[in-house]
């Protein structure tokens, strides 16, 4: 590619870019993105245009550097190219067409280095995925590298087994209509088709600074690109030239995040991050303050310091086996609040971790757990009204306005159901997901033995299964219980309890006097108890709740 300091734009074929061009992606380029669906639109429209014999199939436009050859965007369309090219390579090895495959490879696949002969391949991904999609998909079947197994934690490379697949279901389906002497003509179809006619407008610019701004310009309205996406060119554009230093802070943030959850992570916890540091931001927001907050090269650099550093709070908040945490309450806690499934307090926790001393934390989680309970028992409180108040508390914890967890509590206070609420609805409530009905009762069962409700039991259901002493749909042995009070009170808290696996299966919906000698031999004193009814339906089902929720109040204080 030439140098020049202006813009350039041409059409341009895509099979014919990589024969003609040497082209990667920049390092930190998102990775592979394209679903199943994407992958397999794609193979149909090309279907379609041929069948139709279009003059011309258009794929919207791609962005190069022009002295490095980076693909700044359109890499997706690029890669699953290539992967459909691989799929026809393969195909014509499995038949004996050795030269032809040879001719795909060399054309298309991989170019030799004239000093030091060395073959590279023509289009090299971004460095998470490069490794393994030059194994899985451009080396040839039968090889050892062809065996690379996947990062499970890299969901890019299941994208591409996906990706590879549907190629590959597409050249069958091309070629099986046909005799043998007619398929290597509709591939070779297939393969003008790429070279000529199925172009993009090809736009190459003189550096990354001029490629990112057209980069972001083009996905403006993140038609095809998520708000980490869109953040990443925004703030290595204005990085300017320490853009290598924003690319790397950017890559070890990724590295942390892909053990986690990958790339579905970053949005989510970029978000989280800006919450803890600037205060409620909702999604659609986030790219619009970001952006209007990076007005020069040091704030670039700064934020993209802290998504690298604070990454490993946000790993640890995911991961109760992680390092920062070096106590077991600590992790059950952790874990705790994972099992409540109560994203919106991350910010929160992200800014707690990042200025509370090690004994603050655990008594800030100790209190998280507790008010987690009470908002999910109570409801009240809208999922966004909740979102704001946890995200107005980051940002006080952030910025040093709260630095105790006395502190929190009394900011939080105002917005907490109190006892009597908290009592009365924990007397009523039902609950739908088992692992949540598993954590209720686990904990009160720690508390009624006199132990630390964070230290839990076992909550392995090969071991512990949830009972429900009353079933939905009880027998007439059961006695005279309607059909719809039944399925009212079968999930209720009182009518649940914790029992070995083996003997949950073997009472099955027998009816009551034949489950409490498995009630009253329980190793947990809360089951051990229901034993002591002479019957049980609805009546005893609530005054067994009443109970529960008195000892609710004591097991998840407003104060911890």
């Amino acid at each position: 590619m030439s140098e020049s300091n202006e813009i350039g734009i041409s059409r341009e074929a895509l099979a014919n870019a990589l024969k003609t061009y040497e082209l990667s992606m920049d390092s930190n380029q998102r990775s592979y993105a394209w679903e199943k669906e994407n992958v397999t639109e794609l193979f149909q429209d090309l279907q379609n245009a041929i069948d139709k014999n279009e003059p011309e199939y258009f794929l919207g436009s791609v962005v190069v550097t022009r002295s490095e050859g980076h693909v700044v965007d359109g890499q997706q369309r690029l890669a699953t190219t290539a992967i459909l090219l691989a799929a026809m390579r393969d195909y014509c090895l499995e038949n004996n067409e050795t030269t032809r495959a040879e001719d795909i490879e060399r054309t298309y696949l991989f170019s030799r280095k004239f000093r030091t002969q060395e073959i590279v391949p023509r289009l090299s991904l971004s460095k998470r995925d490069q490794d393994f999609f030059r194994k899985r998909v451009l080396s040839r079947p039968g090889t050892p590298e062809r065996d690379t197994e996947p990062d499970k934690n890299r969901d890019s490379h299941i994208r591409i087994l996906e990706a590879v697949e549907e190629a590959r279901a597409r050249v069958q389906q091309i070629t099986a209509p046909f005799n043998p002497a007619q398929r290597a003509g509709k591939l070779a179809d297939w393969i003008e088709y790429l070279d000529l006619r199925a172009r993009v407008i090809w736009i190459s610019v003189p550096d990354n600074a001029n490629a990112y701004t057209i980069f972001e310009t083009l996905n403006d309205r993140g038609a095809d690109l998520s708000i980490s996406d869109l953040l990443k060119v925004s703030l290595f554009n204005v990085a300017g030239n320490r853009i290598d230093e924003a690319e790397g802070r950017w890559d070890a943030m990724l590295g942390v995040l892909e053990a986690n959850g990958g790339e579905k992570l970053t949005k989510t916890y970029i978000r989280h991050l800006w919450v803890a540091m600037h205060g409620p931001t909702r999604e659609r927001e986030l790219l619009t303050q970001i952006k209007a907050h990076l007005s020069g090269k040091q704030l670039a650099i700064d934020l993209a310091n802290e998504l690298a550093e604070s990454a490993k709070h946000y790993s640890a908040i995911l991961n109760p086996k992680h390092p920062t945490w070096t106590s077991n309450a600590s992790r059950y806690l952790v874990a705790d609040l994972d099992t409540l499934g109560v994203e919106q307090v991350r910010p929160l926790i992200l800014a707690i971790i990042k200025r509370f001393s090690r004994k603050e934390i655990e008594a800030s989680l100790r209190s998280l757990v507790s008010w987690s309970v009470r908002f999910l028992i109570y409801g009240g409180l809208g999922g966004g009204t909740l979102e704001r108040h946890y995200s107005l508390r980051a940002k006080d914890v952030w910025d040093g306005k709260i630095k105790t967890t006395k502190a929190l509590s009394d900011d939080m206070l105002t917005v907490l159901p109190g006892d009597v609420e908290f009592q009365a609805a924990f007397s009523v409530a039902r609950v739908s997901q088992s692992h949540l009905a598993r954590f209720y009762l686990r904990a009160l069962e720690i508390k009624e033995s006199g132990g630390d409700p964070c230290l839990v039991p076992n909550e392995d259901t090969d071991a512990v299964n949830l009972e429900h002493v009353l079933p939905e749909n009880p027998a007439k042995k059961w006695g005279k219980v309607p059909a719809e009070l039944a399925a009212a009170y079968y999930k209720r808290i009182g009518n649940l309890a914790l029992l070995s696996n083996p003997d949950n299966t073997t009472i099955g919906d027998n009816e009551f006097d034949d489950k409490k000698p498995f009630l009253k031999d329980s190793d947990f004193k809360l089951t051990k108890a229901i034993a002591r009814y002479p019957q049980w339906g609805p009546s005893e089902i609530d005054d067994r709740q009443k109970k529960l929720a008195v000892l609710a109040i004591e097991t998840w204080p407003l104060r911890p």
